[in-house]
């Protein structure tokens, strides 16, 4: 395995595990293992009596885990589980845990690790194989969609998915390209991308950003998984068990916003009028609130985190409580 893929730092690490409000004896859910950073800060809250679940859809990263934190998997403390975010219902339920979690976190998005293993494909600063599989084991790699989907999907696929302005373009000339020949590599793609696009070197963001960030989205489904996440995520919590997600740009981060809003009943709430003479709770049960947000706006990384990971610039970390039933 590459030594670089454990160069990975866990991006608001304080902040997201302190928001879960965790004490001694608790049980939480980390549905992005990862290299294990987010895991381990969550095992120290929740001490010896405590059982952390550990979710990932990536074999090798479930690898570095169990390494790092092997006597937390000896003494039960710990269990780790190769899965996807739509999965965390069944397991809850399989693990005897479904309505006894005090807190689920997910850090959405590429890792370090990813990014800096070329043969994954999940970076365009690196050659490799286009894959951008988080489970290498199952589905379609970002090259089948290259050179399976129509003009008319790979243009979609850009615009939804990364937001990029001059879709057509670059599905027109991946089209093109791959008339003569399968587009394999990311070097490939990233060639065609330039060709594409206006673009100068003086450009601060690579011209294959948006792009990249399209077709990873694409390759794993990641906003229906999403979706899932924070359905099911917020269904297995005990009553004020809190569920926090980090997010890396703004599909992901209006999906979680929108949905937070949506269970404190806030819309509702603002038809009823303010001079009923009621209390805080009977607002809620009117407004059919099912939580509370945590702050009203995400938590960012600081400058000093910034600094030492500029990867860290673009999360935002949002919390929501789950009321008593």
């Amino acid at each position: 395995m590459n030594s670089d893929v454990t160069l990975h730092t866990s991006v608001l690490l304080k902040e997201s595990v302190d928001s879960l409000s965790l004490h001694h004896g608790d049980i939480a859910i980390d549905c992005t293992v990862g290299a294990g950073g987010h895991t381990e800060a969550i095992l120290d809250k929740v001490g010896p009596a405590g059982l952390v679940i550990g979710l990932d859809r990536d074999a090798s990263a479930l690898e570095l885990a169990r390494s790092r934190l092997k006597s937390a998997i000896e003494s039960g403390r710990l269990r780790l589980i190769q899965a996807r975010f739509s999965e965390i219902a069944e397991i809850a339920v399989r693990e005897g845990i479904n309505g006894k979690i005090q807190g689920v976190l997910a850090d959405i998005g590429v890792s370090s690790m990813h990014l800096n293993q070329a043969d994954r494909g999940f970076s365009f600063q690196n050659n490799g194989p286009l894959d951008m599989r988080m489970d290498t084991c199952h589905g379609e790699t970002a090259a089948d969609i290259i050179n399976t989907k129509s003009y008319e999907d790979l243009a979609k696929i850009f615009w939804e998915f990364g937001e990029e302005p001059q879709s057509r373009q670059v599905a027109r000339r991946i089209v093109e390209e791959r008339s003569t020949s399968p587009i394999t590599t990311t070097g490939q793609l990233v060639e065609i991308v330039k060709r594409s696009l206006r673009y100068t070197e003086k450009s601060k963001k690579h011209p294959a950003t948006k792009v990249f960030q399209a077709l990873r989205i694409a390759t794993n489904n990641e906003l229906s998984e999403l979706q899932s996440l924070l359905k099911s995520g917020f269904s297995v919590l005990k009553s004020n068990g809190r569920l926090a997600i980090i997010t890396f740009h703004s599909l992901e981060d209006r999906l979680v916003k929108t949905t937070f809003l949506e269970w404190t009943g806030q819309k509702r709430r603002e038809r009823i009028p303010r001079n009923l003479p009621m209390s805080e709770d009977q607002l809620r049960q009117i407004s059919q609130a099912m939580g509370d947000l945590i702050k009203p706006f995400p938590l960012v990384p600081s400058d000093p985190e910034i600094l030492a990971n500029p990867r860290a610039r673009s999360a935002k970390l949002r919390v929501i409580t789950k009321l008593t039933n």
